[in-house]
C-alpha cells in the first residue's frame, strides 16, 4: 500500500514537472527575442494608457458617471485590469484552441498521459497579461490616493477573493468557448463577442446601461461581478446600483459556478471528440 502512494505522489510530481517544462518551453520562445519583448508589453501599457486617457477625460468634462467619481471609476478598472492580467497571462491558450482542433494537434495533446488542459494552458505564456497587472496595480494605487479606501485586513482578503471569483468568472468563459471548437470549429466570432468585446462594458458602472443589459450582465452573462458588484462593497456604494445588496459579496461563489460549469463541458467535448475520433 505504501509503494502505492509513493507511486503515486511520483507520479503527480512528474506530472508537475512535465507542465513546468512545457510552460518553460513557452515563456522562452517569447523571451527569444527580449527587445520585441519589452516593446510589445510598452505597446500594450501604451494601449491601455490611452483608454484611460479617454475615461478620464471624460470624467474631467462631466466630473462623474452614473454618481462614480473619477477615483470610483478608477478603482473599476483596476479590478478588470488585475483580473483580465491574470487571466490573460495563464488562460491565453485558450482563445488559439479551436487552430488547435482544426489542425490535428489536439489529437497529439491526448496522447499524452497529461491533463488535456493543463497541457493546453501550458503551451502558451501571453506576455500582455504582464502588462495588464502592471497597469491594474498602477491603477489601484491611484485610486487609493482619490478616495482613501481605509484598509482593513478584512478588506485586504476580500480584494484577493474578488479578485479570484473575477478571474474564475473570465477564465469559465475562456473554456467554455473554447469548449465550442469541439462542436463547431469556427468560434472566432464568439470569441470576438464575448471575450474581447464585451469586457468593454465593465470598463464603466454596470449601471449606466439599460436595464436590459444589466439584467443580462448580471444573470445570464455575469461579468459585472469581475468588478462593478465587488467595487459596491470598498465604495460602499448602496440603492439604485444594485439589484440585491448582497450582490456585492457574492464574486467568488459565482465564480466557482461558472469555472466548474465551464470544466464539466470541457470534459463533455473532450469525451465527445474522443468517442467520435473527430
Amino acid at each position: 500500500m505504501q509503494y502505492g502512494q509513493d507511486d503515486s505522489i511520483y507520479t503527480l510530481s512528474d506530472e508537475l514537472r512535465s507542465y513546468l517544462a512545457i510552460l518553460k518551453a513557452a515563456v522562452q520562445s517569447k523571451m527569444e527575442y527580449r527587445g520585441s519583448f519589452v516593446a510589445y508589453i510598452f505597446t500594450l501599457i501604451g494601449f491601455y494608457g490611452a483608454q484611460v486617457s479617454v475615461i478620464a477625460l471624460m470624467l474631467n468634462r462631466f466630473k462623474q458617471m452614473g454618481g462614480w467619481q473619477p477615483g470610483e471609476v478608477a478603482f473599476l478598472y483596476s479590478l478588470l485590469l488585475l483580473c483580465n492580467g491574470m487571466v490573460s497571462a495563464i488562460f491565453s491558450g485558450m482563445t488559439e484552441f479551436s487552430e488547435l482542433v482544426r489542425e490535428g494537434t489536439f489529437d497529439r495533446v491526448m496522447l499524452r498521459p497529461l491533463s488535456e488542459l493543463g497541457q493546453i494552458l501550458a503551451m502558451k505564456f501571453e506576455p500582455g497579461g504582464v502588462a495588464h497587472l502592471i497597469l491594474g496595480i498602477a491603477a489601484l494605487a491611484v485610486a487609493d490616493t482619490m478616495i482613501d479606501l481605509d484598509w482593513t485586513f478584512l478588506k485586504g482578503v476580500f480584494l484577493l477573493t474578488s479578485i479570484a471569483g473575477g478571474v474564475f468568472i473570465l477564465a469559465g468563459i475562456r473554456i467554455i468557448i473554447a469548449s465550442v471548437s469541439f462542436f463547431a470549429i469556427k468560434n472566432q466570432g464568439l470569441q470576438h463577442l464575448l471575450v474581447f468585446s464585451a469586457r468593454e462594458f465593465l470598463m464603466y458602472p454596470v449601471h449606466i446601461y439599460s436595464f436590459p443589459v444589466r439584467l443580462l450582465l448580471t444573470f445570464f452573462f455575469p461579468i459585472a461581478f469581475v468588478n462593478f458588484y465587488p467595487a459596491h462593497y470598498f465604495l460602499e456604494k448602496e440603492g439604485q446600483t444594485l439589484f440585491h445588496p448582497s450582490l456585492a459579496y457574492m464574486s467568488f461563489p459565482i465564480g466557482l459556478v461558472v469555472l466548474l460549469a465551464s470544466l464539466v463541458f470541457w470534459r463533455f467535448g473532450v469525451n465527445r471528440y474522443s468517442s467520435t475520433g473527430s
